[in-house]
């Protein structure tokens, strides 16, 4: 089989490896097609601060189970599923917790191990999800994704008929606004730079979308929402800059959940919280029920997709994609490579 790994900066080898053997406890999948993910972006920039290099990118994922090892059981042959990537301990406090996803010997697929840029692979059956049949490639690879937005409305304590405020409108923001709408927010604000993202949040129904390239937050908040504000404020962008206004914006009694991935610490205002009992609400990826009400949303027909996918490249051309993110980042929602 072919497999594709990354051993430095912008530098990718395709390689010719055997098909993997499989334990007890396992399965052989089929990777049918792989998402390329902003982490990912961060390790081809030598930017990500919790990889080392070589590895094998790709934890957004569709895929077909070829075989099973003898102790697994709910999968077969032919099912289609996906991989939650998140390989943990089961041990350690958060784990017993049920949040295994802040494990305190986390290891990711694709990132501080090898994942699915190739043709098999073999995992054990607890990380994977089972998806409908009916069910189409490009949609299980977008699970991922969108379980990222679902686990970061799920953090909130008071989502229900809630003023939500999602800062960045990219592949992450789109989804979490999607999903605090399909949740049960009250109305939802998205803000980006990018008019045309803003375009597409607004055709996914939206409430409000608004470009704050020359506005100020607190006053985009205003306008929509009234003396009220927001109740929740989801930082999907990571921009250091941009968690100044959030601060700034936050109002008293409010949630500030931070899902984007920040490349360097940020300072800010401590009072801000203190004095506002403002609740900072750190997440990070998800927990399996997350999976589980992604793929049923999106298997429902419920979240807008049509235009999330911005251009499929073969297996063949896996670097070219990588490239062509990096000359079109602004132009980009979801680059997908398929196997």
């Amino acid at each position: 089989m072919q497999q594709v790994r990354i051993t430095g900066p912008f530098t990718f080898q395709t390689e010719e490896a055997p098909i993997p053997e499989i334990g007890t406890h396992e399965a052989l999948l089929k990777i049918n097609c792989i998402g390329v993910c902003a982490s990912d972006m961060q390790i081809y920039h030598g930017k990500h601060k919790f990889m080392r290099y070589p590895v094998i990118l790709g934890h957004e994922v569709a895929a077909t189970v070829e075989k099973t090892g003898g102790a697994v059981s709910g999968f077969v042959s032919g099912d289609k599923v996906t991989i939650e990537p998140q390989v943990f301990c089961g041990e350690c406090f958060p784990c017993e917790s049920g949040r295994f996803n802040v494990c305190e010997n986390l290891s990711v697929i694709g990132v501080h191990q090898d994942g699915c840029s190739r043709e098999y692979i073999a995992l054990d059956s607890k990380y994977l999800h089972k998806v409908p049949p009916s069910m189409q490639t490009e949609l299980i690879t977008l699970v991922e994704p969108f379980a990222v937005g679902v686990g970061s409305v799920r953090r909130s304590s008071r989502l229900n008929g809630a003023n939500v405020t999602v800062v960045g409108a990219g592949t992450i923001g789109n989804f979490t606004a999607q999903a605090a709408k399909a949740l049960g927010a009250g109305k939802v604000l998205i803000t980006d730079i990018s008019q045309g993202k803003l375009d597409w949040a607004a055709e996914c129904g939206i409430d409000y979308c608004v470009n704050t390239r020359e506005k100020n937050l607190k006053e985009v908040i205003g306008n929509c929402f009234g003396k009220d504000r927001a109740d929740v404020i989801i930082d999907c962008a990571a921009v250091p800059a941009g968690f100044k206004s959030i601060m700034e914006a936050a109002r008293p009694c409010s949630e500030i959940i931070v899902t984007g991935n920040y490349k360097e610490p940020v300072e800010f205002n401590v009072p801000l919280l203190q004095r506002q009992e403002v609740s900072m609400i750190g997440h990070m990826m998800y927990v399996r029920e997350d999976y589980q009400i992604a793929i049923e949303l999106l298997a429902g027909g419920k979240i807008r997709t049509e235009k999330t996918i911005t251009r499929v490249f073969p297996f063949n051309e896996y670097a070219k994609a990588f490239e062509y993110a990096d000359v079109n980042p602004d132009s980009i929602m979801k680059l997908l490579i398929m196997v």
